[in-house]
């Protein structure tokens, strides 16, 4: 089942550390992660004795290290609340000229810099307490044909650190929501015919493993043709002017579209609104102000609606 976050852990800390069966023990759901930011500022990697041996509560749940051959790195781990030792293994010697290490809990704050020395090996403690991440309940997805529009809502998670949402389509975020609002819709109008997935994440300022709740539907645009050889769309990718030229269709109105379904310009008639230019061999439009990135022109004709994606550089 797909999850909001993956968290990686070294190969190292896979092979030798991990004490798995005292992980099954924790409700990792309620975990929180730490993020280790690893250096040899000699530029060969701490090898495979030096690292940072982690405990929750007595019980051991990693070691993160640097392998020979890599000069920095970043590793996360997933610990739950409690008392954390992080550790410098016994009889390892850690030389400040060649090990530098940051650990930023799961607000992203740094709670840790390597220190010129480790005395006894025992170089950090910290009570860790990490609030409950929940997902949205009562959710509801709907996809009305007629409009062309998928209506999501949803009841917020109680819990005080929920700071917004996202609304992700088919594993891309299309959009963040304030923590206020409990509804979203997308119109679906300039999409190609096919299968869409809609999920709402809530968002707290600490990294959670949530499951997302998801909305599948299909989507039937089936009035989307492609005239090829008839309508011309140039240039692509495009500065300053898209032209569009046209043999055998009447062209009765012009649409686009940022990558999140929002309307960004359009013209009809032609001759009226400003930058949109009508001429014997074709339209010019004029797209100098927005911004760089990929949209989607709808070129409505007499005989049905065009869809082209373009690059605005």
């Amino acid at each position: 089942m797909k999850k909001f976050a993956t968290f990686l852990i070294s190969a190292t800390l896979l092979a030798t550390s991990v004490n798995l069966s005292a992980q099954t023990e924790k409700n990792q759901t309620d975990g929180c992660q730490f993020r280790f930011v690893l250096e040899d500022l000699a530029g060969f990697g701490w090898g495979t004795g030096p690292g940072i041996k982690i405990t929750v509560d007595g019980v051991e749940y990693g070691f993160v290290t640097l392998p020979w051959g890599t000069p920095s790195a970043e590793e996360t781990l997933l610990l739950p609340s409690g008392e954390i030792h992080f550790l410098w293994p016994d009889g390892v010697g850690f030389n400040s000229n060649r090990h530098y290490f940051e650990i930023y809990n799961s607000f992203d704050e740094l709670i840790y810099t390597s220190p010129e020395e480790l005395p006894d090996f025992l170089f950090f403690t910290y009570q860790n307490e990490c609030p409950e991440c929940l997902p949205v309940s009562n959710f509801e997805g709907i996809y009305n044909s007629e409009l062309k529009q998928v209506n999501l809502s949803w009841v917020a998670p109680e819990s005080e650190y929920v700071t917004g949402f996202d609304i992700f389509r088919n594993g891309v975020l299309l959009a963040r929501l304030d923590s206020t609002i409990n509804s979203f819709s997308s119109q679906t109008d300039t999409l190609e015919t096919g299968d869409y997935k809609y999920c709402v994440v809530p968002v707290y300022p600490y990294i959670c493993d949530l499951e997302e709740k998801c909305f599948e539907t299909y989507i039937n645009n089936v009035g989307i043709k492609n005239y090829s050889f008839d309508l011309l769309l140039y240039p692509n990718p495009a500065n300053n002017e898209l032209r569009i030229t046209n043999y055998e269709l009447r062209i009765t109105n012009v649409e686009i579209y940022d990558v999140f379904g929002r309307k960004v310009g359009e013209k009809f008639p032609f001759n009226v609104l400003k930058g949109w230019t009508a001429k014997p061999d074709g339209i010019v439009i004029n797209i100098s102000h927005l911004p760089a990135g990929v949209y989607i022109v709808k070129i409505f004709t007499d005989q049905g609606e065009v869809v082209e994606k373009i690059i605005k550089q």
